[in-house]
Parts: structure tokens; C-alpha cells; sequence
């Protein structure tokens, strides 16, 4: 409750009453949603073992260095910590325990004495789940059968608590498969994650960018991939893989940026640097800003967006209706509204996903602006589309088959699609009337 009424007060004070009025609303009815954290069963974990041990017997299984950079630990938190490595059902790992000053030499200190293929970061007062280390490791061994080499790996996370009545799981963040523009927004790919050694170890944690060293990292890893691949600027989307279960219990207690984002804002003034240096590292001309929520960022850029960004193939806005409830605009691959019905001042939960730039499976011609010479290259079904989209009593929504279909073509075309949350039209009104 207190750590809330200071994230209130904060809140506040960056952005005004309303606002934080806004917030507060959004936060209680969070609170509805129930989580409940289901951990792999006895049977589950005695069968990972058994597999784990046949792929080491195969000459498959990727050894795996657990990395621990420790700073004033309490002795309760790192028997945590330690028994939870332990308790791994893949038996390919190694765990390093360094204790150095500084972020980013404590943790190049352990990367240094790791013998691992990958190496994974875990927080000295954080705890794996019993499946960690297998599951990062299949994902591995199922990218290389495809024929893909995976650089990064990435899994779904929570948050947790110790209470008299047990241990509380909370929080979950239930992340997005690669998303390249979502990662220049905000670090959400956090925890749990495995590197390749040899990108660590050439690439090394910054201490400038010491409290977000490896938001800085992730960047700069998306970056070699789109080098490695020469042109092809979506490389890293193929390299960067997302295992879609919770793996990582994150420790909320008084001194952490789990409990309180305010502890340490240094830490997002250096995530906001590390974004600004990979754009000046692509030759992008951008003002990085703070959003309304802290350590969230958007990208400004100097230039039109298709001629900063030759990835970007269309960029789309929020549809809303005449009380500015999201109706439309962002589209999953199921052909699902995302964020549907949230209400105007919202952001889509303790993530702010809702308020965030970032790539998008479809979204509607009704908001959409096209690159002009992917214009002349569309089939003449996405052409009609569009053409429809732009008339001047154009309908609420695209049918959603079609919205797809042309959105696909984008996609198939190796552009991404933006999704910009602070383009705004209203429903209902004309394609003059209704951009906000």
C-alpha cells in the first residue's frame, strides 16, 4: 500500500492530478485480475531430466552459465537464489557468484570466468523456476534444428513476495515474441535471459549505462543481427527468441525496482541514453523523451518516419470512440483488437503496453499511412483497400479478414508495421475529421 501511494505521489507530480486520477483507477482494476502462478508438476521436471541427460549424452545440450553479480546480498535472499539454481531439472549449467563495484564490471567480472555456450543474468536476490534452464535450453536446441542460431533467448516473467501465509505471485508479464520498436520503448525483455557467450564477451556490459546495462546490451545485440544479415534490417526478429512461459520470479521487497520504480531513476535516465545511442548508432536522426510513465520511452523522429526507418513499410494510430475508448487501430494475429475498450488516460496495465510504440501484426488502412513506393507495389486487392479506407465516409472499422490480408502483404514484403499509440481518430467522422 505504501509503495503504491508513493508511485501515486510521483505520478503525480511528473503529470498532473488527472493523470494520476487516471492511474490510480487503472491500477484498482488491475487488482481484479487474478494470477496464479502453476508450476511444473513433479512428473513434468522428472521427464526434463531424463531428456536433459539424453541431449547431453547427444552432444546437444548447450552449457549454460548462470551469472549472480551479488552486491550486499542478505544471506536469506542468496540462499534463495542459490537453492533455486540447484533445483534446475537440466543438469548443463554452471552458476558464477561475483561481487565487484559497480553494475557492469560485477557483472563482467563473472562473464569472464564463464565457460558456457550461453550465459544467463540472474539478480542476486531473484529466483528461477525449477524449468529455467531446460526450457531456455530446448528453445536453443529447436531453433538450430531449424536451421536458425539463436543469439538471444527471452522468457515471461512475475513478481513475488514472501507473507506469513506463504509466497505471493503477482504481476506477470506476459511479453510480446521480438518486438524491435516495443524495445525501443521500454526494456521488456528483462528477465529471464540467455546470450550467446561469444556476443557477450565481444560486446561486454557498459558501465556508463550502469543500472540499465542490459537494455543496452539487448539494443546493441538487435544490432549485430541486422549487421550479420547485411540489408536486412528485421534480422533480429529471427535471432532473438521468446519462450512464452514464466521462468523468473522477480523479489518485490523494500529496496527494489520491483517494488518501487523511484529507487532507481538513474536507472531510466540510462536506459533513455542507450536507446539515443543505438538510433545514432543506426544513422537515425530521433530526440528520445520520457513518457508520462517511468523508464517508458517514445522516439521522435527528425525526419519523415519512412525515410528514418526503411524497415517501416505502414504506421497506424489508435481508432477511438466518442469517449475515447480504444475501439481499434492494433491488431493481433487472430485478428483480435488489442487493448480493446480501454478507457482514454489508461495504458494497459503496469507494463503501459497500450501507450507504448511498437510493432504490430496488422493494423487498420482506416488509421494507416503506407510508404509511398510500397504504394505502387501493393496487389490490387491492398490497393482497393486502402483506396476505401481514405474515402471521406470511410466505415468504423476494415472488415477484419481483409485488414489482414493487406497487412500480411506488408509483412511478406519484409517491412514492419508501427503502431504509434498517440495517433488518434475518431470514429465515425471523416478522414478529415476524424485525426485528433
Amino acid at each position: 500500500m505504501l509503495s503504491d501511494i508513493r508511485k501515486t505521489i510521483d505520478y503525480a507530480r511528473r503529470n498532473g492530478l488527472t493523470a494520476a486520477a487516471a492511474a490510480a483507477a487503472e491500477r484498482l482494476s488491475d487488482r481484479a485480475d487474478t494470477y496464479r502462478y502453476i508450476p511444473a508438476t513433479s512428473l513434468e521436471l522428472g521427464e526434463q531430466k531424463v531428456k536433459s541427460r539424453r541431449w547431453k549424452e547427444e552432444g546437444r545440450a548447450p552449457l549454460i552459465s548462470v551469472v549472480v553479480p551479488r552486491h550486499e546480498t542478505p544471506p536469506e535472499f542468496l540462499s534463495a537464489m542459490r537453492a533455486s539454481v540447484k533445483s534446475q531439472s537440466y543438469g548443463s549449467y554452471e552458476l558464477i557468484e561475483t561481487e565487484e563495484a559497480g553494475f557492469s564490471d560485477n557483472i563482467n567480472a563473472g562473464v569472464s570466468r564463464a565457460s558456457g555456450e550461453y550465459i544467463g543474468i540472474l539478480d542476486h536476490d531473484d529466483v528461477l523456476t525449477p524449468d529455467a534452464l531446460f526450457c531456455m535450453a530446448q528453445a536453443v536446441i529447436e531453433e538450430r534444428e531449424a536451421g536458425r542460431d539463436p543469439l538471444l533467448v527471452y522468457s515471461d516473467e512475475d513478481k513475488f513476495c514472501e507473507q506469513d501465509d506463504g509466497t505471493q505471485y503477482f504481476a506477470p508479464n506476459i511479453k510480446p515474441d521480438f518486438n524491435y520498436d516495443y524495445l525501443l520503448s521500454n526494456n521488456y525483455i528483462c528477465h529471464f535471459t540467455i546470450v550467446k557467450a561469444d556476443v557477450v564477451k565481444k560486446l561486454g556490459f557498459r558501465s556508463r549505462y550502469d543500472g540499465a546495462q542490459d537494455h543496452d546490451l539487448f539494443l546493441r545485440i538487435a544490432l549485430l543481427a541486422m549487421q550479420e544479415a547485411g540489408s536486412d534490417v528485421t534480422a533480429a526478429d529471427g535471432r532473438c527468441v521468446h519462450v512464452p512461459r514464466v521462468l523468473y520470479h522477480w523479489r518485490s521487497h523494500g529496496g527494489s525496482t520491483a517494488e518501487s520504480g523511484a529507487n532507481k531513476s538513474y536507472a531510466f535516465e540510462a536506459g533513455k541514453a542507450a536507446v539515443m545511442a543505438h538510433l545514432e548508432s543506426r544513422g537515425i536522426k530521433a530526440a528520445v523523451s520520457e513518457t508520462m510513465h517511468r523508464g517508458f520511452f517514445r522516439v521522435n523522429y527528425f525526419d519523415d518516419i519512412f525515410e528514418a526507418r526503411p524497415d517501416i513499410g505502414a504506421i497506424g494510430g489508435r481508432l477511438t470512440d466518442s469517449l475515447g475508448r480504444l475501439r481499434g487501430g492494433i491488431y493481433s494475429a487472430e485478428g483480435e483488437v488489442m487493448f480493446d475498450g480501454l478507457p482514454r488516460g489508461f495504458s494497459g496495465g503496469f507494463t503501459h503496453r497500450a501507450a507504448c510504440q511498437q510493432d504490430a501484426y496488422a493494423v487498420d488502412p482506416v488509421c494507416m499511412r503506407v510508404r509511398p513506393e510500397l504504394l505502387k507495389e501493393l496487389s490490387s486487392e491492398a490497393a482497393a483497400i486502402i483506396g476505401e479506407a481514405a474515402g471521406k465516409t470511410a466505415s468504423e472499422h476494415t472488415d477484419t479478414e481483409r485488414c489482414l490480408r493487406l497487412c500480411r502483404e506488408i509483412r511478406d514484403r519484409g517491412y514492419r508495421i508501427l503502431w504509434d499509440p498517440e495517433v488518434e481518430y475518431r470514429l465515425g467522422k471523416s478522414r478529415t475529421e476524424r485525426q485528433i
